[in-house]
């Protein structure tokens, strides 16, 4: 402390007081330095953890914004990921296996064909993914989700009198989940896509997997939202519905990351493929 004090008078004290014992005598200098003990940042942490804990309007809407995610959450996503592929390929496996059945049997229409698979296959027949199973579904979940998004009145005679805000309801249906919603695809790069339709069971975020109506038994589809175009509805009343139309190449989002972005004004010209379908 006395080197340092001999260097604190010698080099700085010097050149900034005429007289360097001046600031020594005044007391502006201490002979010695006092330390004291501290409690390793424990009252730091105290009052962190009582910022936490505080009760607010705004702290609350912050908890309810984040998303918590569940401790094992990377194994549950694996498990879904794994059912989902085992679901869809046993249920193709079986498609396939009822479609061989009425080509060996000769079961042209699908009424004849539902019956011999309830009488002498009945395992294969409930297996098999059926278009009415999931009609609820569409009719008394997705509706009425999409006519309250849309604000929608319960009952309306009169669908020329229903005001609704253009601009805003596109940022709503961009963002809104189509688990559910009955799709059409309207066009496609492939051919044979065109003017398949049935029930959204499960909007991931490359394909749309529905549930549709086969010639002989319904069937699972996986529809590739690239390249493709999808049509849908939402009913007003029991004559008029709203329809809207799906670019897949600007939809290849999964629905939870949709809910929480803003779709934004960008070039279309990797979309004018479009305008040749």
């Amino acid at each position: 402390m006395d080197r340092s004090q001999l260097f604190i008078k010698e080099h700085l004290l010097t050149k900034n007081f005429k007289n360097p014992e001046k600031p020594v005598k005044e007391n502006r200098l201490q002979e010695t330095l006092l330390l004291l003990p501290t409690d390793g940042g424990l009252s730091s942490r105290l009052k962190r953890s009582e910022s936490l804990l505080k009760i607010s309007a705004d702290n609350l809407d912050g908890k309810a914004e984040q998303h918590h995610k569940h401790r094992d959450y990377k194994r549950i996503n694996a498990n879904s990921k794994v059912a989902l592929k085992n679901y869809i390929n046993t249920n193709k496996a079986n498609a396939q296996r009822a479609l061989h059945i009425a080509h060996e049997k000769k079961l042209l229409e699908r009424k004849i064909l539902t019956e011999y698979l309830k009488n002498h296959e009945t395992a294969l027949w409930n297996a098999l993914p059926h278009f009415k199973t999931f009609l609820p579904m569409h009719e008394k979940l997705w509706v009425g989700y999409m006519r309250d998004l849309l604000n929608i009145p319960a009952k309306i005679s009169d669908s020329s009198k229903l005001t609704i805000n253009g601009q805003a309801a596109l940022m709503k249906l961009s963002m809104a989940d189509y688990n559910g919603a009955f799709l059409k695809v309207a066009s496609s790069r492939n051919r044979n896509l065109i003017g398949i339709e049935g029930i959204v069971i499960w909007d991931s975020q490359k394909n749309f997997i529905m549930v549709t109506r086969g010639k002989l038994i319904d069937e699972l589809k996986i529809i590739p939202k690239k390249g493709t175009v999808f049509n849908f509805e939402i009913p007003v009343n029991e004559h008029d519905a709203l329809l809207y139309t799906i670019l897949g190449d600007r939809f290849k989002y999964r629905s939870n990351d949709r809910a929480g972005r803003k779709f934004k004004s960008r070039r279309c010209d990797d979309m004018l493929h479009y305008l040749t379908t």
